[in-house]
């Protein structure tokens, strides 16, 4: 198995491809990127900036006794947790993205997870990154992997009108089309992969906030931005807008304690912040999920809602996806 760890192939933001013949398409789910390493004894996870997230999914670690010692593998997938209507939701996800593992046990029953496992990079003692996505694809399917919180992801050659409406009907975030040919490019966000979506999302750079009125302990509003190539100055963290809805008592208590603990009197963002209120500013190094309906050129974020906070992402990768 490789010595370094693998950082996941990233997919762009387009439109669905005029030559969907030489495409796979398989649903986005909203969930968490995981890869996932079998050495034929241990299984470890880890999020797509390289964090060992094992201990947060522990009803995951029979798929190593489905593998067998015959099968050293690393899979690559997503972990997603289910609504009340058996539904993708990044909300329920978030009960088990941030807890420990003993907490992690005890949320099993109430939040379970499942992994989508969508391509294998390593079987047996070779590496197949270099191999077409088709290939991987076939080798993966052979290794029939169905357990109780683990599926191999469907997926659809040439037909990603019919899976996009599908994916409509179920209310899903979209579809990610894959080139047949392509190799497996780690870390890089390739146009061989593309993802379509039928929901708005963006990931954005929490660089302040606005205490709700007559609350000093809620949020009003968190004040979001993505950074952006400056010339001679340098990346710059740009102003995006602002989301004041999403939020949960918990989500509340939540962010304003990880907030409060990271103020700094000064503005993190390049340019004027024109919010009305009174403005707290922090170390942007926290990333909240957003969903949203509109974003003119040169405007703010418009309709926003936050849904969760990510810590499967660096701060300083976040950039708008055009």
């Amino acid at each position: 198995m490789p010595r370094r760890a693998i950082r996941p192939m990233l997919a762009v933001l387009s439109d669905l491809p005029a030559d969907p013949e030489q495409f796979s398409f398989e649903y986005k789910w909203d969930g968490v990127r995981a890869i996932t390493y079998w050495d034929g004894h241990d299984l470890r996870i880890e999020s797509r900036n390289l964090l060992d997230i094992t201990g947060r999914y522990p009803e995951l670690q029979p798929l190593g006794d489905e593998l067998g010692r015959r099968h050293p593998a690393i899979l690559d997938g997503e972990i997603i947790a289910l609504d009340e209507l058996d539904r993708p939701s990044f909300a329920q996800l978030q009960h088990r993205m941030h807890a420990d593992p003993r907490r992690a046990r005890s949320l099993m029953r109430q939040v379970p997870v499942w992994y989508f496992i969508f391509d294998v990079l390593w079987l047996d003692e070779r590496s197949t990154m270099e191999l077409p996505l088709i290939g991987r694809r076939e080798m993966l399917e052979e290794l029939g992997l169905s357990g109780p919180a683990w599926q191999i992801s469907p997926k659809q050659i040439g037909e990603g009108i019919a899976m996009l409406e599908a994916a409509r009907a179920m209310r899903m975030e979209g579809v990610v089309a894959k080139r047949l040919d392509s190799i497996y490019e780690p870390g890089r966000r390739s146009p061989d992969w593309r993802k379509i979506k039928i929901v708005n999302r963006q990931e954005l750079v929490i660089g302040g906030w606005i205490p709700q009125e007559g609350s000093a302990q809620r949020i009003g509003s968190l004040l979001l931005g993505y950074y952006e190539d400056a010339g001679p100055r340098g990346r710059v963290l740009k102003f995006a807008g602002g989301v004041g809805t999403g939020f949960t008592d918990e989500t509340h208590r939540e962010l304003y304690r990880l907030l409060k603990k990271r103020e700094q009197p000064v503005s993190p963002f390049a340019e004027r912040v024109p919010k009305a209120g009174e403005k707290r500013y922090v170390q942007p190094d926290l990333v909240a999920e957003v969903e949203y309906r509109r974003w003119p050129r040169g405007a703010q974020i418009q309709q926003a809602a936050f849904k969760g906070l990510r810590d499967d992402k660096d701060a300083a990768s976040v950039v708008k996806e055009v």
